[in-house]
């Protein structure tokens, strides 16, 4: 991995060099998860070496109103190998609730962390050529080209397909009948998945989400 890092147009700022320098270390949580970077440490440094920082791109994404239709559910749970998350919908703060592996997942502040939208997209995932010393996997998603997934914003999903032209493109979403997906003002999750997501879908009969 170290090459490749070397070779890419990549600066290496990693914790193996400077752990003393733009790293703090987090005492409620456990090595090798304890350390964390302090984003105002970085920014200093960079602009002390006077490193080429490139200014992030389009991802493809526009926002605006919720698309017609969808399904309207109460939860979703999504689930790898290792892991698994549940996101419900919270009527009264208008965005996904996130439980990992069965525990809500916390902010320092105590808050739940959550989106307005969250996005499903179906990928190949394979093993990569990079692991670690102990022989641990990094999975490599394929997510260029084309394929399908969920978007979900305002208490529904909505079945979608995703385009991706190349690594340096942004991804499209649109619905199945091929009408450009607009999500929700705010903050955006995105899973990277091969197995179908659970869906506790809300009866017909019922008040939707967008209508309690």
């Amino acid at each position: 991995m170290r090459p490749v890092i070397d070779a890419a147009n990549l600066e290496d700022l990693g914790a193996q060099k400077h752990s003393a320098t733009i790293y703090t270390h987090d005492d409620s949580r456990i090595s090798p998860y304890a350390m964390v970077l302090r984003a105002d440490l970085i920014m200093e440094f960079a602009k002390e070496k006077a490193l080429n920082i490139a200014s992030s791109k389009n991802m493809g994404w526009k926002f605006g109103d919720s698309p017609q239709g969808g399904v309207a559910i109460s939860s979703v749970h999504l689930s790898w190998p290792a892991s698994s998350y549940d996101a419900m919908w919270s009527q009264e703060e208008n965005r996904w609730l996130l439980n990992k592996s069965g525990t809500a997942d916390l902010a320092a502040s105590g808050i739940q962390l959550g989106p307005k939208t969250l996005v499903i997209q179906n990928v190949s995932i394979t093993d990569s050529i990079y692991k670690d010393k102990v022989g641990g996997v990094t999975p490599y998603s394929a997510t260029v080209g084309t394929g399908t997934g969920f978007i979900l914003r305002d208490g529904k999903y909505f079945e979608a397909t995703w385009t991706r032209a190349d690594e340096t493109s942004g991804t499209i979403w649109k619905t199945l009948d091929g009408t450009e997906i607009s999500f929700a003002k705010g903050q955006i999750w995105v899973a990277l998945t091969e197995k179908a997501p659970v869906f506790t879908t809300i009866p017909a009969d019922a008040p939707s989400p967008a209508t309690k």
